[in-house]
């Protein structure tokens, strides 16, 4: 099946066939493959494109198209836990802290809508949607900027993790959101917005501040 798959690949990159033949294979083609030949193949980027958008949707309503290999998303609850950006177990922890002095509940929600946009993809929500948790939460460290957070803290791994969200994630996530459209693009990956680490000691430390 893999050698099969490679041949699918190689004839697609190498645009043998007609362009019908091509869009069959790439319909046939797995996601990491049509990853692969996306920059070299209109179908298979047209493809890849489409299941996105069709994983996007089906997220809103809860379930998601056969064969994409991710998991039923149940509404409320976030994305599903095969590839999550903030960690479930987190998420729980907010979820069960009683605080009379803040409502968690649209911290919760851009928690799971996080996971949602991670897993399908959409990294230009994630982060947006970082950045918004980030501007969301100072109040809890008593505090009215992320700034006057970052420089309260105690501790230089936790500093550091804060200066991280406080400075790379800021500057990425005002580049997708202020910067004017262009001549040309290049959209970013999982790799740039890759700060679900710090985000996860940030939360953490919300939630030891709540307990």
């Amino acid at each position: 099946m893999q050698n099969e798959d490679d041949d699918k690949l190689n004839k697609l990159l190498a645009r043998r066939g007609s362009i019908a033949e091509r869009t069959k294979i790439a319909k046939e083609l797995d996601d990491n493959r049509l990853q692969i030949a996306a920059p070299y193949s209109p179908q298979a980027k047209e493809e890849l494109e489409k299941r996105r958008h069709e994983r996007l949707l089906a997220a809103a309503t809860g379930t998601i198209p056969e064969g994409t290999g991710t998991k039923h998303v149940t509404p409320g609850r976030g994305a599903s836990e095969e590839i999550t950006y903030v960690d479930t177990g987190r998420i729980d922890e907010l979820r069960n802290l009683t605080t009379h002095n803040f409502d968690l509940a649209k911290l919760i929600r851009l928690c799971e809508e996080l996971n949602i946009c991670y897993n399908h993809e959409c990294y230009l929500a994630v982060a947006m949607l970082t950045r918004a948790i980030v501007d969301h939460i100072p109040p809890v460290f008593g505090a009215s900027t992320f700034s006057q957070v970052v420089n309260n803290c105690k501790g230089k791994s936790l500093k550091d993790s804060m200066k991280n969200l406080n400075n790379s994630l800021r500057a990425i996530a005002d580049s997708h959101l202020h910067v004017h459209i262009r001549k040309k693009e290049v959209l970013p990956n999982r790799t740039q917005v890759s700060f679900s680490a710090d985000l996860d000691v940030l939360l953490a430390e919300v939630v030891r501040l709540l307990k």
